[in-house]
């Protein structure tokens, strides 16, 4: 069963960097870029590299492993959308940054 729980404040998550945090069971990356706050799974399937330490690019973050790059909206790897990461829906209250896990 899915759930909003509150995993960081707004101020935690500065624009263009990243933030690593759980919710219910799952390692997640809070990403800011554009204002707007995106959840993804802190974790690349091809050899469980986190990508905390990945690089930013438009709306997409590169594995700092291997250079997989996925896509923030959807999870999809660029190369075959085949292969993804979870992303989770955010929301923002009070302060608070909450995710759907």
């Amino acid at each position: 069963m899915t759930s909003w729980t509150v995993v960081a404040n707004e101020n935690d998550v500065k624009e263009g960097n990243m933030k690593p945090v759980e919710a219910g069971g799952a390692r997640i990356l809070l990403i800011r870029i554009d204002g707007e706050i995106f959840a993804i799974e802190n974790r690349c399937p091809h050899m469980n590299c986190p990508l905390q330490g990945g690089t930013l690019v438009d709306h997409s973050i590169k594995c700092p492993c291997h250079s997989w790059t996925f896509d923030l909206l959807t999870g999809a790897y660029v190369a075959s959308d085949k292969i993804k990461v979870n992303v989770y829906e955010t929301q923002l209250k009070d302060g608070n940054i909450s995710v759907l896990a």
